[in-house]
């Protein structure tokens, strides 16, 4: 039984279409065709059987290709079916009442933009630096996942500055140190990054202690601070960046552990949304423009239906490691929809045209392994 997968559809002059198709899984091949008519502003093309609706750019080239139905009333009887003419559907995605399934995107790598030096870099990067630069202390807020890590450090090495880490402030002695029974003090992180010069990076600011944040203020706004071994003042190369997943307003549904920030806390910095990146998303997937488009689509239909799901770098990553070992459905399950129960699951809608789009699909239609 052939098959014919369509990937393009070109409109020429003279009301010819030439269509870039795949044969039973293998040539790719070109065909023409005549058979291109546009009536009440919609366009469609006939081939190998099967009606397409069709919309073309300004320089002809498809960018919208729709399977509306059987032409031939001969392959909608499957005893008439003949393997070498006509355009037949994978009994795993569909029948002939599901003609869009057999459409799918051009498979080709995107290109990835990045620097002279070959890093990818978030497009609010420099934006962030300039605070940076200005000695300004920068509350980062935005979804889970999204590389605010990974940005400082980046920005830490182009500066020339040390980088130092804390996350979540529980306790006061994680800003401030201790000195133990012996009589000898502990540094912290911050300790290091204000006597020293550095980067300090506070990530989950907004799963900190509000009381214990508060010791941050003075050491901010003052430059000095009252360590257990004594006072210290800030070093110019002193600089602060937090970040978080919220405003600093408390929890919501999707980040239930925040707790809400002190004002005064909040008022010693500025804020800047963090949010994904595509051209991060176009690095992680290795160039895989359909893994980036359905995790973006994944992510908006969580937020339009309010299902609290995080649809992160890590999803594309494992994603692209995976493929190509595991069946594509089980990888999808795994680091894709992992968590969501099976009902849930079944309410993200799927698109022939891409191939993780599918693997859903066959995921919902099976269920969970």
């Amino acid at each position: 039984m052939a098959q014919y997968t369509v990937y393009s559809i070109t409109k020429k002059e003279e009301g010819k279409a030439v269509l870039v198709y795949v044969y039973n899984k293998k040539k790719v091949k070109n065909a023409v065709t005549r058979q291109i008519h546009t009536h009440q502003g919609m366009t469609t093309v006939l081939f190998k059987g099967v009606r397409f609706e069709v919309t073309f750019n300004a320089v002809g080239q498809a960018t919208h290709i729709k399977a509306l139905e059987v032409y031939d009333e001969r392959l909608k009887n499957a005893d008439n079916r003949m393997d070498d003419e006509y355009l037949l559907i994978e009994n795993e995605y569909g029948t002939s009442e599901n003609l869009e399934s057999v459409v799918e995107a051009p498979k080709q790598k995107a290109k990835v933009t990045k620097t002279e030096n070959g890093e990818v870099k978030h497009y609010k990067y420099e934006e962030i630096k300039t605070y940076v630069d200005c000695d300004i202390p920068v509350y980062l807020y935005g979804p889970a996942g999204s590389g605010k890590n990974h940005v400082l450090q980046q920005m830490a090495n182009e500066l020339g500055l040390d980088f130092y880490f804390t996350n979540s402030v529980q306790q006061e002695f994680k800003i401030t140190g201790f000195i133990d029974a012996g009589g000898n003090y502990h540094e912290t992180e911050f300790y290091k990054a204000f006597k020293n010069g550095g980067l300090f990076f506070l990530d989950e600011l907004d799963a900190s202690i509000p009381e214990v944040l508060v010791l941050l203020n003075a050491a901010l706004a003052n430059r000095y601070f009252e360590f257990p071994n004594g006072k210290v003042d800030a070093h110019p190369d002193f600089r602060v960046v937090a970040a978080g997943n919220t405003v600093g307003s408390g929890a919501d549904e999707q980040y239930t552990g925040r707790l809400q920030l002190d004002q005064s806390t909040l008022d010693r910095f500025a804020m800047i949304e963090f949010t994904y990146d595509r051209n991060i998303e176009l690095a992680m997937a290795k160039g895989d423009e359909a893994l980036v488009q359905f995790i973006r689509n994944m992510r908006q239909q969580a937020a339009d239906k309010g299902i609290n799901a995080i649809f992160s770098y890590r999803c594309i990553s494992m994603v692209s490691k995976l493929k190509g070992k595991l069946e594509l459905h089980k990888i999808i399950q795994s680091t894709v929809v992992k968590g969501l129960d099976m009902d849930t699951i079944k309410t993200f809608g799927t698109t022939a045209t891409n191939e993780y789009s599918k693997a859903l699909w066959l995921l919902q239609q099976r269920g969970a392994a």
